[in-house]
This record gives structure tokens, sequence and C-alpha cells, in this order.
């Protein structure tokens, strides 16, 4: 397959297990891929997040080669909820599509409420900046120890899909939800990662005039947590885009696969995008 645009998640997928800054390696070689092709990133973070985390590499990159890097990196922010693309005029990101959350189901604020309650004891209602979708953070979220936030992570999951389960039966028709071992995101049913693949795909075809095969196939697309109730479970199902995993993977479904190196090892989170990346695009 001769992919023509990548998607990546962010957490365990560019960065490594519990860091939140890409290494330097990382992001020379993001910036040489931008060269040859669009790159979105799709991840649970809102806009102002994603961008404190590319700020530095954007500020080291000369000013002659800026513009061709941020015209070529795209953010599904939200876990696909929203996608931007840079406005040079507005010299900011601009929404080109966005989903709607599901306020006929149960209005958005007073979701907010009924989680914050359900797990204060845990973590909290992460509320800064996020426009559609709802963040659980888990209450070991600066401790910097990852085992123990990924073990409260699943805990607040688990809470949040029972209490679904019980008062609002029927709710996967409206809500999915996330674990993505730093926190869960709950979010619009129809404005999940694998939205975010079909947007970026039109998106392309709209404004820069690219065409794809069927599904989107010639997106290479690599996340993290393609578990059932993971973060990524939509977006490396195999709906759209030709999907890998960094982390977990199950060998008995098609999609997404693992990450297997010249010698058979199995590579992971940021060595296994690395790995691809040269594999494939360069």
């Amino acid at each position: 397959m001769k992919y023509k645009a990548l998607m990546l998640d962010f957490d365990g997928t560019v960065t490594e297990k519990g860091k939140y800054y890409p290494t330097q390696k990382m992001a020379d070689l993001l910036f040489e891929i931008t060269m040859k092709m669009p790159i979105a990133f799709c991840t649970g973070r809102q806009l102002e997040s994603f961008w404190r985390r590319i700020h530095g590499l954007v500020e080291e990159i000369s000013e002659d080669k800026r513009r061709d890097f941020l015209q070529n990196l795209y953010l599904m922010a939200e876990n696909g909820a929203i996608g931007y693309y840079y406005d040079f005029d507005e010299d900011n990101y601009v929404e080109f599509y966005r989903a709607k959350w599901p306020e006929q189901f149960i209005e958005r604020m007073e979701f907010m409420k009924e989680m914050a309650s359900l797990i204060d004891d845990i973590g909290a209602v992460y509320d800064d900046a996020h426009r559609i979708v709802v963040v659980m953070r888990t209450n070991a979220h600066e401790s910097g120890d990852h085992k123990v936030i990924s073990e409260i992570s699943q805990q607040i999951y688990e809470r949040v899909v029972d209490y679904l389960e019980e008062k609002y039966p029927g709710y996967s028709e409206f809500l999915h939800i996330g674990n993505s071992g730093l926190g869960v995101v709950v979010g619009p049913a129809d404005g999940d990662k694998d939205r975010g693949i079909e947007e970026f795909a039109k998106y392309l075809m709209k404004e820069k005039k690219m065409t794809f095969v069927e599904k989107y196939r010639d997106i290479l697309v690599v996340g993290d947590s393609p578990q059932k109730g993971g973060n990524d479970y939509y977006f490396l199902n195999g709906r759209f885009g030709t999907p890998y995993t960094v982390e977990s993977y199950n060998k008995d479904l098609e999609w997404p696969k693992p990450v297997i190196d010249h010698e058979g090892k199995r590579l992971h989170n940021s060595e296994g995008t690395e790995y691809l990346i040269k594999k494939f695009l360069i």
C-alpha cells in the first residue's frame, strides 16, 4: 500500500508511555513526514492542550519551513469530535467540522455534574477547554506514577459504564466511552475517532484534491488502545484507514495489525510508531 496521509494518536503513540511530550527524535521524524504528506493527530486532548505540547517543536522550525509544516499538520481533537486546520490569516487553528453532544439524550452540563459526583473519591471531571467531550482524570494525575494512574483510570471507566448501563439503558446509541489509561473520555457516538479519520479524508479530498481508495485504506493509522473500551477502539477497529497498534494486540482480529520489526520483535509505543514511519513513509 502506498500511503498518502498519516493519522496518529498522541499519548503512548507519539510519546512514550507516561510521558506527555515527544522526544526530539520523534519531533524530527514528524517534521520530516509533514514535508511529504498530511499528518493528523487524533487525540482526546483539546486544542489548547495539544498546542502546548507541539508549540516548542513549531518554534524550533525555521520560519521559511514553518508554513509548510503547519499547513500539513491537522488535529482531530476531543477524540475525533472536532477537526482543525491551520489558518494562516487567523494565525491559529480553525475548525473544519464539529460533532454535536446528544443533548436530546442528556444535557452535557447535567452529565458532567453526575460524573463529578460519581467519581469524586478517585478522580474529577476535567473541564478546562473541552468543547464537546467530557473528560475525567484520576486523582493521581500529577503523581507521574503511570501504573497507579492506569489502574485508577480503569476504575473510573468501569464505574462510569456500570452507572450508565443502570441509569441509561441504550446509552451506547448516543455516547461512546474510552479509557486512555490516563483518564476517561465520554463523547458523542457519531463523533469518535473513526469519524475523525473520515472527516480528515473528506477535508483532504475537498481542499487538497486528494483521492483515496475504498475505506481510506491509504491512510496509515497508529494508536495504542485498541481493546474494547479503549480510547482507540474506534480508531483502530478497521472501519477506516489501515490501522496499527503499538500496544495491546488481539491475534484473532484482522485489525489492528501489530508492529513487528525485521527480527520478529514486537515494538511498542513511540518505538513502534517510529518504525512504521520509517518503513512505510520515508
